[in-house]
């Protein structure tokens, strides 16, 4: 078994943390969250660090871990709809029926396709369903929300955030595609990249032009005074969304790229989310959502970057075909 690697053995102790405190006198919400968390968190890292890291190389061995850091958040916000259905509820349009009924269905969509990336037991299919939940996100509610307030760049960053998770899933399912799916797998994969490419760049710009925020994906919390050094965090997050998002729009060492990136937003996840979750132990809204949200988006580009063909490939052990390198 291979030893995990810094950021990861780090990702475990703040949640754990915070899941010693929630056990204690704390709502329905926080046990349920944290526990599922943690749950998908401890089964997907079982699976990546016993089967399908030792058959990675270099960068490739942060990649395996995209689908398991995509699943936990997932498992996450799964258990917010199950504890918190009115409120979820109250999200969806009115002109759409059955309010409850729809965010119970979304719980057990999110809780299926997070179990399935953490065991990669049917997973090109969940994620392939995962991406178009996202997109219908996007289609439904975004949209709209967007045309209300097309110059808030909050809403801006709310709908490319959807949009990414969206595309990040289909770049999953396109990772998993074997026989005859390959070609159109190819077509998906591209689009998904040029997709995530802008919303990254898009972010970055926005960490320069308002560095007083929360660092990754620019929404209305700033960053905390007991946060040290704000500029040098918004800059250099900034300037490495940047990066690697005219990297994935150029395809000039994309994967490589996208990788690094994904790598980059985990660590911060951990640096930035990681504090304010351990103060904010029960504060869902402030403490689990940011930092579930901001994982998930890291692992969400590794998933992408699963399906960016490798600039040169060289020799390896034979991929695992539940995660298949991607064909040039």
């Amino acid at each position: 078994m291979v030893a995990p690697m810094p950021f990861v053995v780090a990702a475990a102790r703040p949640l754990a943390v915070a899941v010693f405190i929630a056990a204690f006198h704390q709502p329905r919400i926080v046990l349920a969250t944290y526990s599922a968390g943690a749950v998908i968190l401890i089964l997907g890292f079982i699976r990546a660090f016993r089967v399908d890291i030792p058959r990675a190389r270099g960068l490739d061995k942060a990649v395996w871990l995209g689908p398991v850091l995509y699943a936990a958040p997932l498992a996450v916000f799964s258990a917010e709809h199950f504890t918190a259905t009115r409120s979820i509820a109250s999200l969806v349009p009115r002109w759409i029926p059955w309010h409850m009924f729809w965010a119970i269905f979304v719980g057990m969509a999110l809780l299926a396709a997070a179990l399935s990336f953490a065991v990669r037991r049917v997973a090109g299919l969940a994620s392939a369903l995962l991406g178009l939940m996202f997109f219908l996100f996007v289609v439904l509610m975004d949209v709209e929300g967007l045309a209300r307030h097309l110059h808030n760049r909050f809403a801006q960053a709310l709908t490319l955030r959807e949009l990414s998770f969206s595309a990040c899933a289909f770049g999953l399912a396109a990772a998993l595609a074997t026989g005859n799916w390959r070609p159109a797998a190819q077509r998906l994969a591209t689009a998904a990249r040029y997709i995530v490419g802008f919303a990254v760049t898009f972010y970055g710009v926005e960490h320069f032009l308002h560095p007083q925020f929360v660092p990754v994906i620019p929404l209305e919390l700033r960053l905390p005074a007991y946060i040290p050094s704000h500029l040098l965090i918004a800059y250099g997050v900034g300037a490495v969304l940047i990066a690697a998002g005219l990297a994935m729009l150029a395809n000039w060492h994309a994967r490589a790229a996208t990788t690094i990136l994904g790598i980059v937003i985990c660590t911060v996840t951990l640096i930035v989310y990681g504090p304010i979750l351990a103060v904010h132990p029960a504060d869902i809204d402030v403490g689990m959502n940011y930092f579930a949200d901001t994982l998930c988006f890291g692992g969400a580009i590794l998933c992408l970057a699963a399906s960016i063909p490798m600039e040169h490939r060289e020799p390896s052990s034979q991929p695992s075909p539940s995660y298949p390198a991607p064909a040039d």
